[in-house]
């Protein structure tokens, strides 16, 4: 009984003079608390929350027990852990206005899609009460890229707004070494990967360690250095591939025209050709018993109508018209020598 006693007198001891729990003081300092706490203090303090919680109000006291045990749990990454002490006690501490900070800074460890998307509401609802605390900030910024990264759907807006977030947060506490890492994480999501990759390398060089979860954060860090090279490695490889799609798009494209105005010339080839021994053979059948004046005319008109023929079958089916003036003029000049044959001729006879 004394044991226990003297173990819940340094609980309180410890616990007392906290700064105000709506601070990023009042996180930090029970973050330093659940660093350097051990497994049999954490059992101490597991069993003095259970002991007050039935039989007094939430004080700031309960909600500070309450707070570290779900540090510890979440920073040794005992997520079941974690979400038994929110289950069992967080009811009790829903007028907090950092409670939903821990909702959802649990549901993100959860990592299910419909945690995912609770915690990015529990953050938003967190920095409506607690506009100002940092840490409360970073988790909204960190829960915005997180369900980027797990493929939801989040607008630039969103994304913009996380990143305002989090360069706010690293100006206000520069020297915390997570901080650097998720707004890495931000950088990589729009598309800034040169620069992602130094603030996750500097993350992992701030980290301090002599904390107990040193190797789990380092490892952490380097997972998503690792997941933003892999992310830039593939958008280069997609732009290649799309500058190569386009690329071949567009030989495509040119190899077409160039068919279609092949197929064009040999069909306007074909049709002059059948023109000229149509006209040569008609030359024969008209020209039989006529004088030489006469057939000259005659030859004149049929040499016109051969070459609009030939111009409007043109005209017909080619894929671009270039020379518009040229087609007009040639046209006309035919017309003009038709007329002038066919009124010679009218005048002779």
């Amino acid at each position: 009984m004394e044991a226990t006693s003297l173990s819940e007198q340094s609980i309180i001891e410890k616990l007392d003079n906290l700064p105000e729990h709506t601070t990023r003081d009042f996180e930090l300092t029970l973050t330093k608390i659940a660093e350097t706490l051990e497994e049999t203090e954490y059992s101490q303090l597991m069993l003095y929350l259970e002991n007050r919680i039935a039989s007094q109000t939430a004080n700031q006291i309960l909600f500070a027990s309450f707070v570290i045990l779900t540090i510890y749990a979440r920073r040794m990454k005992n997520i079941s852990q974690f979400r038994e002490i929110v289950e069992r006690f967080g009811e009790k501490f829903i007028d907090f206005p950092l409670y939903p900070h821990i909702l959802s800074l649990l549901y993100k460890e959860i990592g299910t899609n419909d945690a995912i998307e609770q915690a990015v509401a529990f953050a938003r609802e967190a920095t409506q009460k607690l506009p100002n605390q940092v840490g409360v900030l970073h988790n909204y910024a960190e829960a915005v890229v997180h369900i980027k990264e797990h493929g939801f759907m989040v607008s630039q807006e969103e994304l913009q707004e996380a990143y305002n977030y989090i360069n706010r947060v690293v100006h206000l506490s520069p020297r915390y070494a997570k901080f650097h890492c998720t707004r890495g994480r931000i950088l990589a999501a729009l598309g800034k990967f040169n620069e992602a990759k130094e603030a996750i390398r500097k993350a992992i060089d701030m980290e301090e360690s002599s904390k107990k979860d040193y190797a789990i954060r380092i490892n952490d860090y380097l997972y998503h250095l690792s997941r933003v090279q892999t992310n830039e490695f593939s958008q280069v490889f997609s732009d290649k591939i799309a500058l190569t799609e386009k690329s071949f798009d567009e030989a495509k494209d040119e190899i077409d025209q160039s068919i279609s105005k092949l197929k064009s010339e040999n069909l306007q080839m074909l049709g002059f050709f059948t023109a000229i021994i149509s006209f040569t053979i008609g030359s024969f059948n008209i020209l039989g018993d006529k004088n030489f004046l006469e057939s000259a005319l005659l030859i004149l008109i049929l040499s016109g109508a051969l070459v609009l023929a030939f111009v409007g079958f043109g005209l017909l089916f080619q894929t671009k018209n270039q020379h518009p003036w040229r087609t007009v003029i040639i046209s006309l000049l035919s017309l003009g020598v038709i007329v002038g044959s066919m009124a010679a001729y009218y005048f002779i006879n």
